[in-house]
């Protein structure tokens, strides 16, 4: 079973995906009900324990939106014509 307490579920990368698809696998019908376990670095929120199943929503929920801005943008991208891609992309790299 994944340690789902410890993962790292921070960021929207492909890469990051892996990781999501991992913590989700190795879920059981009582992981939601259990908690976070409370960081102890100073920051916000303050150290506490979350219900995984917010926690869990909260993550796909990004993620879920993120791709909704994706397709999208990708969208108005293809409606400018060809070659619009290749100069969004070199744009985004050269800043």
């Amino acid at each position: 079973m994944t340690d789902f307490r410890q993962a790292d579920l921070s960021g929207s990368t492909f890469a990051d995906m892996g990781s999501v698809r991992r913590v989700v696998d190795g879920l059981t019908e009582e992981s939601p009900a259990a908690g976070t376990e409370p960081v102890d670095v100073p920051g916000w929120p303050r150290p506490q324990s979350f219900p995984v199943r917010e926690c869990l929503l909260t993550v796909l929920n990004e993620e879920w939106e993120h791709r909704l801005y994706a397709e999208r943008d990708l969208a108005v991208l293809e409606k400018r014509g060809p070659g619009t891609l290749v100069r969004a992309a070199a744009d985004e790299a050269s800043t």
